[in-house]
């Protein structure tokens, strides 16, 4: 029960009465003295003040700690914050740490570094600022300066979509990677695809530690949801991976390229800019064969993990003497040059048939179910040709000339009766009158 004003006020009065000698047994018989509420009632603005703000403190202190509009704790937002800083710091620190041995012992293109991205379908609040997301395709990449990106593990998955997140996970889906959801072909075993991954971290262990997993800041709790899964069938700790920024590292290594040739390094949130332009989105040759089939390249994980590669070789190769070579540090001639299916070959065009036919993509209608369609609506549109009437060509000068005619021949040739009635007009006018005398002809008296 929340505490009022009034109760610290009568606190006070008993301590004050004590001190004169006047004991009572509770509180309540401080209620009911007369004085005490005589006095209450004639203390000052000021002073009521004081006992309101004690009441508004314990009110807090009873409810906790101080929390927003939106029920967020502020002491842990702070807390977090302060673990966010401090991870931050570290994730800096472990970069420059590592390029830094790199200068030291000019290996800098040798050094190698984990990349990996994830589409997903839909996003589901799980708290506050906590969201889970549905993994739809992820691709894990191994990358160094002197190789490019050497080896990749991909994987579409097929995930169950859950009642009432459908509508979501389709409209994400097709304004995206467009993978179809709960898709046959695609992979559902977490614990085969956490195998495979500590597989493809092993060879990069430093000690117990696997390599830190770099994707860019908006994917980040996209990459943990999907660790998270693959954790828990596996019974394992989400806290054993780190996720680091990837615009971080290119920065980094940028500016550790350049500072041989002049000192022209650039900030992070540069970096950041630089690295989110993805000027080689359309470029075509490095997606799966499902994004290859529907044309998709751009938001294909396996596609975007190489063109970050590329994007790095890019900005860091010249400066490290490091000679460009097609297909590894940037994209083949013809990567660009191919825009349309003019240039696809016969044989890639049965392959695609074939991968057609192997992922199985349809829209669940049978081929019998089109054809009789096809026939009823053959049928259909033959009876409304023929149930059409011709058309009346009206020509509107003749029109209006009939119409006038039809309008004369239709007048009753009949004459009309005399009107029973007398007319306003003649009210009051006398009924002899002679037309010879009111109105003579013109000229008679002249005559006369």
């Amino acid at each position: 029960m929340s505490k009022t004003a009034f109760y610290f006020f009568m606190l006070d009065w008993q301590k004050r009465q004590q001190w004169r000698g006047k004991t009572f047994n509770s509180l309540k018989d401080v209620a009911a003295d007369p004085k005490c509420s005589e006095e209450w009632k004639n203390i000052s603005p000021q002073d009521k003040e004081i006992y309101i703000v004690k009441a508004k403190d314990s009110k807090i202190k009873a409810q906790g700690n101080k929390k927003t509009t939106i029920g967020e704790d502020l002491s842990e937002m702070e807390l977090n914050a302060k673990r966010e800083q401090e991870f931050q710091q570290k994730m800096l620190e472990y970069i420059n740490s590592v390029i830094s041995m790199g200068l030291l012992h000019n290996n800098l293109q040798k050094l190698k570094f984990i990349f990996i991205h994830v589409n997903w379908f839909y996003k589901k609040e799980i708290g506050i600022n906590k969201c889970e997301f549905c993994p739809a395709e992820f691709a894990v990449a191994q990358f160094s300066l002197k190789n490019g990106i050497e080896n990749i593990y991909h994987e579409v998955l097929k995930m169950k979509i859950p009642l009432g997140w459908k509508r979501d996970a389709i409209e994400i889906s097709q304004q995206t990677h467009q993978i179809p959801i709960e898709l046959e072909e695609g992979q559902s075993d977490f614990s085969y695809m956490f195998s495979e991954l500590i597989k493809f971290l092993e060879t990069n262990k430093t000690g117990n530690k696997f390599p830190p997993l770099f994707t860019t800041k908006n994917l980040i709790p996209v990459v943990e949801s999907l660790l998270i899964k693959m954790v828990e069938v596996n019974n394992g700790s989400v806290n054993d991976f780190l996720i680091y920024s990837i615009e971080a590292l290119f920065g980094a290594l940028r500016n550790a390229a350049v500072q041989k040739v002049d000192n022209r390094s650039i900030p992070l949130i540069v970096a950041e800019n630089e690295f989110s332009k993805d000027f080689l989105c359309n470029i075509r040759g490095f997606e799966c064969d499902f994004h290859k089939i529907i044309d998709m390249s751009q938001y294909c994980s396996k596609s975007i993990v190489k063109r970050w590669g590329f994007t790095i070789c890019d900005y860091c190769c010249q400066y490290l003497n490091i000679e460009l070579i097609e297909g590894v540090h940037c994209p083949k001639e013809t990567s660009f040059l191919q825009s349309t299916d003019q240039d696809t070959s016969i044989q890639e065009i049965t392959n695609i048939d074939i991968h057609i036919k192997h992922l199985n993509i349809n829209d669940k209608i049978s081929k019998e179910y089109k054809n009789n369609t096809s026939k009823q609506n053959y049928s259909n549109d033959q009876r409304q040709c023929n149930e059409i009437k011709p058309l009346d060509i009206i020509d509107h000068c003749k029109a209006s000339t009939s119409t006038s005619q039809n309008l004369t021949l239709n007048i009753s040739t009949c004459s009309m009766r005399i009107p029973n009635t007398i007319p306003q007009t003649l009210i009051g006018v006398q009924e002899n009158i002679d037309p010879c005398v009111d109105f003579p002809p013109i000229g008679k008296e002249e005559e006369a």
